[in-house]
Protein backbone atom coordinates (compact mmCIF):
# COMPACT_ATOMS: atom_id res chain seq x y z
CA UNK A 1 0.00 0.00 0.00
CA UNK A 2 2.64 2.25 0.70
CA UNK A 3 4.80 1.77 -2.43
CA UNK A 4 1.43 2.34 -4.44
CA UNK A 5 0.68 5.36 -2.56
CA UNK A 6 4.17 7.12 -3.25
CA UNK A 7 3.88 6.41 -6.84
CA UNK A 8 1.02 8.44 -6.94
CA UNK A 9 2.57 10.97 -4.79
CA UNK A 10 5.32 10.92 -7.78
CA UNK A 11 3.00 11.20 -10.70
CA UNK A 12 1.68 14.40 -8.86
CA UNK A 13 5.18 15.56 -8.77
CA UNK A 14 6.09 14.22 -12.23
CA UNK A 15 3.69 15.90 -13.70
CA UNK A 16 4.42 18.98 -12.10
CA UNK A 17 7.75 19.52 -12.86
CA UNK A 18 8.59 22.00 -15.48
CA UNK A 19 9.14 21.48 -19.15
CA UNK A 20 12.57 23.30 -19.10
CA UNK A 21 13.41 20.34 -16.58
CA UNK A 22 12.74 17.34 -19.17
CA UNK A 23 14.54 19.79 -21.49
CA UNK A 24 17.73 19.76 -19.99
CA UNK A 25 17.83 15.86 -19.76
CA UNK A 26 17.09 15.74 -23.24
CA UNK A 27 20.62 18.31 -24.27
CA UNK A 28 22.32 15.94 -21.90
CA UNK A 29 21.47 13.34 -24.41
CA UNK A 30 18.61 11.67 -23.44
CA UNK A 31 15.28 10.84 -25.39
CA UNK A 32 12.07 12.83 -24.54
CA UNK A 33 10.57 9.49 -22.94
CA UNK A 34 13.67 8.71 -20.89
CA UNK A 35 13.94 12.23 -19.14
CA UNK A 36 10.02 11.78 -18.55
CA UNK A 37 11.09 8.25 -17.70
CA UNK A 38 13.66 9.34 -14.80
CA UNK A 39 11.80 12.33 -13.51
CA UNK A 40 9.18 9.84 -12.67
CA UNK A 41 11.55 7.77 -10.69
CA UNK A 42 13.85 10.65 -9.01
CA UNK A 43 10.03 11.82 -7.97
CA UNK A 44 9.41 8.62 -6.87
CA UNK A 45 12.57 6.82 -5.57
CA UNK A 46 11.32 3.36 -7.15
CA UNK A 47 8.23 1.72 -8.68
CA UNK A 48 7.29 -0.84 -11.02
CA UNK A 49 7.32 -0.82 -14.43
CA UNK A 50 3.38 0.03 -14.61
CA UNK A 51 3.57 2.57 -11.86
CA UNK A 52 6.49 4.86 -13.72
CA UNK A 53 4.26 4.38 -16.94
CA UNK A 54 1.47 5.75 -15.50
CA UNK A 55 3.47 8.45 -13.76
CA UNK A 56 5.53 9.85 -16.54
CA UNK A 57 2.73 9.52 -18.84
CA UNK A 58 4.29 7.05 -21.24
CA UNK A 59 2.26 4.09 -22.66
CA UNK A 60 2.33 1.03 -20.89
CA UNK A 61 3.82 -1.13 -24.12
CA UNK A 62 6.84 1.26 -24.05
CA UNK A 63 7.70 2.00 -20.70
CA UNK A 64 9.79 -1.58 -19.81
CA UNK A 65 11.70 -0.61 -22.70
CA UNK A 66 12.80 2.95 -21.93
CA UNK A 67 13.93 1.48 -18.53
CA UNK A 68 15.71 -1.01 -20.12
CA UNK A 69 17.77 1.76 -22.09
CA UNK A 70 17.90 3.71 -18.63
CA UNK A 71 19.39 0.81 -17.62
CA UNK A 72 22.08 0.41 -19.76
CA UNK A 73 22.92 3.95 -19.17
CA UNK A 74 23.15 3.04 -15.36
CA UNK A 75 20.55 6.14 -14.91
CA UNK A 76 18.11 3.26 -12.80
CA UNK A 77 18.65 0.43 -11.38
CA UNK A 78 16.57 -2.76 -11.31
CA UNK A 79 15.43 -4.57 -7.99
CA UNK A 80 16.26 -7.87 -7.94
CA UNK A 81 13.31 -10.73 -7.35
CA UNK A 82 10.86 -11.86 -9.78
CA UNK A 83 7.77 -10.11 -11.74
CA UNK A 84 6.70 -7.66 -11.36
CA UNK A 85 10.08 -6.02 -12.24
CA UNK A 86 10.72 -2.71 -9.26
CA UNK A 87 12.88 -0.30 -10.42
CA UNK A 88 15.25 2.67 -8.37
CA UNK A 89 17.11 5.30 -8.59
CA UNK A 90 20.60 5.77 -7.83
CA UNK A 91 20.23 9.20 -6.45
CA UNK A 92 19.88 12.22 -7.51
CA UNK A 93 23.71 13.50 -7.48
CA UNK A 94 24.43 10.43 -8.88
CA UNK A 95 22.41 10.20 -11.58
CA UNK A 96 23.81 13.85 -12.62
CA UNK A 97 27.30 12.31 -11.82
CA UNK A 98 26.79 9.30 -14.48
CA UNK A 99 25.36 11.92 -17.05
CA UNK A 100 28.52 13.56 -16.85
CA UNK A 101 30.78 10.87 -17.00
CA UNK A 102 29.01 9.37 -19.95
CA UNK A 103 29.18 12.96 -22.06
CA UNK A 104 33.07 12.66 -21.20
CA UNK A 105 33.45 9.44 -22.11
CA UNK A 106 31.59 10.19 -25.66
CA UNK A 107 34.26 12.87 -25.99
CA UNK A 108 37.22 11.18 -25.24
CA UNK A 109 35.83 9.05 -28.18
CA UNK A 110 34.91 11.55 -30.40
CA UNK A 111 38.50 13.41 -30.23
CA UNK A 112 39.59 9.74 -30.90
CA UNK A 113 38.30 9.18 -33.85
CA UNK A 114 38.63 12.73 -35.26
CA UNK A 115 42.36 12.33 -34.66
CA UNK A 116 42.06 8.85 -36.59
CA UNK A 117 39.79 10.52 -39.48
CA UNK A 118 42.51 13.41 -39.41
CA UNK A 119 45.38 10.60 -40.06
CA UNK A 120 43.49 9.38 -42.78
CA UNK A 121 42.84 12.72 -44.69
CA UNK A 122 46.04 13.77 -44.44
CA UNK A 123 47.02 10.63 -46.88
CA UNK A 124 44.33 11.99 -49.42
CA UNK A 125 45.81 13.73 -52.46
CA UNK A 126 45.75 17.39 -53.16
CA UNK A 127 46.19 18.74 -49.60
CA UNK A 128 44.01 20.88 -47.76
CA UNK A 129 41.59 23.26 -49.38
CA UNK A 130 41.33 26.71 -48.98
CA UNK A 131 37.87 28.69 -48.72
CA UNK A 132 37.25 31.53 -51.22
CA UNK A 133 35.14 34.67 -49.74
CA UNK A 134 34.89 35.55 -53.66
CA UNK A 135 33.34 32.37 -54.49
CA UNK A 136 29.55 31.23 -53.54
CA UNK A 137 27.76 28.73 -53.93
CA UNK A 138 24.22 28.93 -55.33
CA UNK A 139 21.89 25.92 -54.14
CA UNK A 140 19.00 25.14 -56.55
CA UNK A 141 17.19 27.55 -58.68
CA UNK A 142 15.51 29.88 -56.26
CA UNK A 143 18.69 30.46 -55.30
CA UNK A 144 19.86 31.04 -58.30
CA UNK A 145 17.02 33.33 -59.82
CA UNK A 146 17.51 35.60 -56.82
CA UNK A 147 21.54 35.94 -57.51
CA UNK A 148 20.57 36.57 -61.35
CA UNK A 149 17.92 39.37 -60.26
CA UNK A 150 20.61 41.06 -57.89
CA UNK A 151 22.83 40.67 -60.33
CA UNK A 152 20.70 42.59 -62.85
CA UNK A 153 19.47 45.27 -60.84
CA UNK A 154 23.00 46.05 -60.14
CA UNK A 155 24.69 45.92 -63.65
CA UNK A 156 25.50 49.37 -65.08
CA UNK A 157 27.33 48.74 -68.25
CA UNK A 158 26.52 45.73 -69.49
CA UNK A 159 25.72 41.80 -69.02
CA UNK A 160 26.78 38.65 -71.56
CA UNK A 161 25.02 35.83 -71.40
CA UNK A 162 25.18 32.11 -72.84
CA UNK A 163 21.94 30.99 -72.57
CA UNK A 164 20.86 27.48 -72.46
CA UNK A 165 18.65 24.69 -70.75
CA UNK A 166 17.75 24.21 -67.62
CA UNK A 167 16.24 27.31 -67.21
CA UNK A 168 15.32 28.59 -63.63
CA UNK A 169 12.20 30.60 -64.86
CA UNK A 170 8.89 29.30 -66.32
CA UNK A 171 8.26 29.92 -69.48
CA UNK A 172 4.94 32.69 -69.53
CA UNK A 173 6.52 34.01 -66.37
CA UNK A 174 8.04 37.79 -67.22
CA UNK A 175 11.13 38.77 -65.15
CA UNK A 176 11.07 42.49 -64.42
CA UNK A 177 15.20 42.57 -63.37
CA UNK A 178 15.98 42.22 -67.03
CA UNK A 179 13.43 44.74 -68.47
CA UNK A 180 13.96 47.16 -66.01
CA UNK A 181 17.87 46.57 -66.46
CA UNK A 182 17.33 47.87 -69.79
CA UNK A 183 15.26 50.48 -69.52
CA UNK A 184 17.98 51.80 -67.40
CA UNK A 185 20.27 51.65 -70.44
CA UNK A 186 22.37 48.40 -69.71
CA UNK A 187 23.39 46.84 -72.88
CA UNK A 188 22.54 43.46 -73.00
CA UNK A 189 23.97 40.81 -75.68
CA UNK A 190 22.78 36.82 -75.35
CA UNK A 191 23.84 33.42 -77.40
CA UNK A 192 21.85 30.53 -77.59
CA UNK A 193 22.78 27.07 -79.24
CA UNK A 194 21.69 26.99 -82.55
CA UNK A 195 20.29 23.45 -82.40
CA UNK A 196 18.06 24.28 -79.19
CA UNK A 197 17.10 27.89 -80.98
CA UNK A 198 15.65 26.16 -84.06
CA UNK A 199 14.51 22.77 -82.57
CA UNK A 200 10.34 23.04 -83.49
CA UNK A 201 9.70 22.39 -79.49
CA UNK A 202 11.27 25.36 -78.80
CA UNK A 203 8.27 27.64 -80.42
CA UNK A 204 7.36 29.03 -77.25
CA UNK A 205 10.62 30.05 -76.16
CA UNK A 206 11.30 31.93 -79.03
CA UNK A 207 8.51 33.67 -78.44
CA UNK A 208 9.61 34.49 -74.61
CA UNK A 209 12.30 35.75 -76.25
CA UNK A 210 11.34 37.50 -78.78
CA UNK A 211 10.07 39.75 -75.91
CA UNK A 212 13.54 40.86 -74.77
CA UNK A 213 14.61 41.05 -78.20
CA UNK A 214 11.96 43.91 -78.66
CA UNK A 215 13.05 45.31 -75.28
CA UNK A 216 16.44 45.52 -76.68
CA UNK A 217 19.02 42.32 -76.58
CA UNK A 218 20.93 41.58 -79.40
CA UNK A 219 20.87 37.88 -79.85
CA UNK A 220 22.78 35.22 -82.17
CA UNK A 221 23.50 31.71 -82.74
CA UNK A 222 26.39 29.91 -81.73
CA UNK A 223 26.96 25.98 -82.63
CA UNK A 224 27.44 24.75 -78.91
CA UNK A 225 27.61 26.00 -75.67
CA UNK A 226 29.06 24.14 -72.81
CA UNK A 227 28.13 26.29 -69.97
CA UNK A 228 25.75 28.96 -69.15
CA UNK A 229 27.18 32.19 -68.31
CA UNK A 230 26.27 35.87 -66.86
CA UNK A 231 29.19 38.24 -67.07
CA UNK A 232 27.96 41.86 -65.73
CA UNK A 233 29.94 44.46 -65.84
CA UNK A 234 33.31 42.77 -66.41
CA UNK A 235 33.60 42.42 -62.66
CA UNK A 236 30.87 39.87 -61.95
CA UNK A 237 29.98 36.16 -63.08
CA UNK A 238 27.37 34.04 -62.79
CA UNK A 239 28.60 30.27 -63.56
CA UNK A 240 26.21 27.15 -64.16
CA UNK A 241 27.70 23.59 -65.39
CA UNK A 242 26.34 20.06 -65.76
CA UNK A 243 27.69 17.26 -64.64
CA UNK A 244 30.13 16.07 -66.84
CA UNK A 245 29.58 12.56 -66.12
CA UNK A 246 25.49 12.63 -65.85
CA UNK A 247 24.21 15.88 -67.93
CA UNK A 248 21.34 14.72 -68.12
CA UNK A 249 20.28 14.20 -64.40
CA UNK A 250 19.71 17.04 -61.69
CA UNK A 251 20.25 20.64 -61.84
CA UNK A 252 23.64 22.16 -62.76
CA UNK A 253 25.93 23.28 -60.35
CA UNK A 254 25.98 27.24 -59.96
CA UNK A 255 28.51 29.30 -58.54
CA UNK A 256 29.20 33.30 -58.26
CA UNK A 257 32.08 34.90 -58.50
CA UNK A 258 33.31 38.14 -57.38
CA UNK A 259 36.33 38.67 -59.28
CA UNK A 260 36.90 40.83 -62.25
CA UNK A 261 39.97 39.42 -63.31
CA UNK A 262 37.94 36.15 -63.41
CA UNK A 263 35.26 38.02 -64.90
CA UNK A 264 37.24 40.16 -67.51
CA UNK A 265 38.77 36.78 -68.95
CA UNK A 266 35.50 34.83 -69.29
CA UNK A 267 34.20 38.30 -70.58
CA UNK A 268 36.97 38.29 -73.73
CA UNK A 269 35.93 34.48 -74.14
CA UNK A 270 32.15 35.42 -74.55
CA UNK A 271 33.59 38.49 -77.19
CA UNK A 272 35.55 35.65 -79.61
CA UNK A 273 32.14 33.20 -79.47
CA UNK A 274 30.18 36.11 -80.12
CA UNK A 275 32.87 37.33 -83.21
CA UNK A 276 31.79 33.65 -84.72
CA UNK A 277 28.47 33.14 -83.94
CA UNK A 278 25.65 33.54 -86.66
CA UNK A 279 23.04 36.66 -86.58
CA UNK A 280 19.50 35.82 -85.58
CA UNK A 281 16.84 36.95 -87.63
CA UNK A 282 14.38 37.88 -84.41
CA UNK A 283 10.82 37.50 -84.93
CA UNK A 284 8.34 40.27 -83.67
CA UNK A 285 6.81 40.05 -80.33
CA UNK A 286 3.18 38.53 -80.06
CA UNK A 287 0.97 41.09 -78.28
CA UNK A 288 0.76 40.44 -74.59
CA UNK A 289 3.55 38.01 -74.64
CA UNK A 290 6.05 37.70 -71.56
CA UNK A 291 9.40 36.55 -71.66
CA UNK A 292 11.79 34.80 -69.19
CA UNK A 293 15.78 34.11 -69.22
Amino acid sequence: MATSTRAASSSEEAAAAPESLRREFEDLGLSSYEARMLLALLAAGSASTPQLGSASGIPRTSAYQVLQSLAAKRLVERLPGDWPAMWASPGRDEVLDRLVAAQEERLASYRERTEHLRGLLADMPGGPSVAMPYVHLLRGPAHVRRCYDQLLTEAKVGFEMFTRSPYAYALGQPNPAVIEALERGVRSRVLYEESEWNDPKSEDFRAEMAVYHGAGVQARLAPELEIKLVVVDRKLTLVGMDNPFTPDEGYPTFFLVEHPGYAAVQSDAFEQRWASAKALDVPAAPDGASASA
